[in-house]
């Protein structure tokens, strides 16, 4: 089987779905040496940081503006390939001849287009609904997804298939004091903390997390924490950053920026509590991430975090600052419950992994080919 796959977003520093594709391809070229994989991509990267095995080949694609890339560059490849899939992300480029599958996370931009802006609105609503008709299957990332697709776009779910995203291997339990020294010498952040991880975004609920956490920190309970927003700067975030010096928090809320792929494990570990009260997501990977360090979590009660979470996080609604700052109070104030949540966060983050994502993906393929999955490589995907 020759496969071709937009990986586009590898080098992006762009969250998750840079993630999901990193970790993709690493676990397809672990498993699947008798298919030809063609990775599509458009920033810098290099094979031997993926542990690419010598059936993948990297092909890169100019320009970079998806206006041009999406329906000229890609469609000349893909045909110049002989592609037998192409696996698009988000949206599928025009008259491809070859079998499609698309992978869409999410689609927040029909529930909250008041985080994006207003052209990548039109384009979102325009390109996506019509890449997901057009495609012969597609992929999205919780079972909560699945059902918004099909029921927002009129989809029948069996043409969806749902493959959890998980934690990688490098993300697992620390010695929370060594954690703390390394982020001290390397950033500068010293003592205990609260974590957010991600892209600094509108969608990401910063604005009540900054402002619950300054209730909690001024209730005068005992909380002498400081909240950490660890990311890079993206859409809207002016309103927060003006909020942050209005609470006159400067000190209290510190913003490392980007941070590189091998120290996001040691944000994880040094942490007290995980906080990620976002108002939207397809799945949640750092829910997953940092459970998987044994960090206790705080998160939403909305669309697919409550199906990652299960019952090993806090669950808040994500609009009541009062209740965050009450939970972030409780949580902090309790050793044995953050203990309890960490434990649990462990064993609930061992259900999911990148090696089902892949085995899921494969699947796929072969179900549009017409070609029976190997029994070697059935995928067992189901949460529970």
């Amino acid at each position: 089987m020759k496969i071709g796959i937009d990986v586009h977003s590898i080098g992006s520093r762009k969250g998750g779905n840079e993630t999901y594709y990193k970790e993709l391809v690493k676990e397809l070229s672990r498993s699947y040496s008798n298919h030809k994989f063609l990775l599509y991509y458009t920033n810098v990267i290099r094979g031997k940081d993926l542990g690419l095995g010598n059936n993948f080949s990297l092909h890169r694609l100019s320009p970079k503006t998806p206006a041009l890339r999406i329906p000229f560059v890609v469609p000349w490849k893909v045909r110049q390939d002989r592609l037998d899939v192409f696996h698009a992300m988000y949206v599928l480029p025009p008259c491809l001849r070859c079998k499609t599958v698309t992978t869409v996370a999410d689609i927040a931009y029909e529930h909250f287009p008041e985080f994006f802006r207003a052209h990548e609105v039109v384009w979102f609503k325009t390109m996506i609904p019509w890449s997901i008709r057009k495609s012969d299957h597609v992929i999205t990332v919780s079972e909560y997804s699945k059902r918004d697709i099909a029921r927002t776009y009129g989809v029948r779910e069996n043409k969806i298939t749902v493959t959890h995203e998980g934690a990688g291997p490098n993300f697992f339990p620390r010695d929370k004091a060594v954690a703390k020294e390394e982020l001290a010498r390397r950033y500068g952040i010293k003592g205990d903390f609260v974590l957010y991880l991600g892209r600094l975004q509108a969608r990401k609920n910063l604005l009540t997390l900054v402002n619950a956490f300054a209730r909690a920190h001024k209730s005068g309970r005992g909380v002498p924490h400081k909240l950490v927003l660890a990311g890079i700067k993206d859409s809207m975030f002016g309103p927060v950053l003006s909020r942050i010096q209005q609470l006159r928090l400067e000190r209290s809320v510190l913003m490392p920026g980007y941070i590189a792929d091998e120290d996001v494990p040691l944000f994880y570990s040094a942490a007290d509590l995980f906080a990620y009260p976002s108002f939207f997501e397809g799945f949640g990977l750092p829910v997953v991430e940092a459970m998987a360090c044994g960090t206790a979590v705080i998160t939403s009660r909305n669309s697919s975090l409550e199906e990652v979470a299960g019952d090993a996080a806090l669950l808040v609604e994500p609009s009541d600052e009062i209740s965050i700052a009450d939970t972030l109070t409780r949580a902090l104030e309790d050793d044995e419950l953050r203990i309890r949540l960490g434990q649990a966060g462990l064993a609930r983050s061992k259900q999911f992994s990148f090696r089902n994502t892949a085995r899921g993906t494969m699947a796929v393929y072969e179900q549009i080919l017409g070609e029976e999955v190997r029994p070697t490589e059935v995928w067992q995907g189901a949460i529970h």
